[in-house]
């Protein structure tokens, strides 16, 4: 009777741990981690992003959009960069970047693991 009473409040225990892991997704990362760590998610931003940003500014805005916008022209990223992982393959880079046209602007950007697709999601300049 005892060993049974044991189980249950173990078994019991064991579930009020792994629950509230599952809500906050951390089992996940540890069933399925992320390819990349944060560093190389900075680091593709920064060599595949920054350097071509006016045709994500038009991918994200589309060409007509784009243009009413304005060239952003050459970018300089600046400052710290920080990468999220947001879970099931996805990263959120953000970072400053100083430009000739529009100053020093804060990007956000996303990187998807399973087909490395690069998207410029905000573009936010004082």
């Amino acid at each position: 009777m005892r060993n049974k009473a044991k189980r249950f409040w173990l078994g019991s225990l064991v579930a009020l741990l792994v629950v509230p892991l599952l809500g906050c997704g951390f089992l996940e990362n540890l069933i399925n981690p992320p390819a990349l760590n944060r560093q190389e998610a900075v680091a593709i931003i920064l060599v595949a992003g920054v350097p071509y940003i006016d045709d994500y500014l038009a991918e994200t805005l589309g060409e007509e959009e784009a243009q009413a916008y304005g060239k952003i022209g050459t970018a300089t990223p600046t400052g710290e960069w920080d990468a999220t992982y947001q879970g099931k393959g996805e990263w959120e880079v953000q970072g400053p970047v100083i430009t000739k046209n529009w100053g020093e602007c804060l990007t956000t950007w996303t990187i998807t693991e399973a087909d490395s697709e690069v998207r410029l999601i905000g573009f936010n300049c004082d």
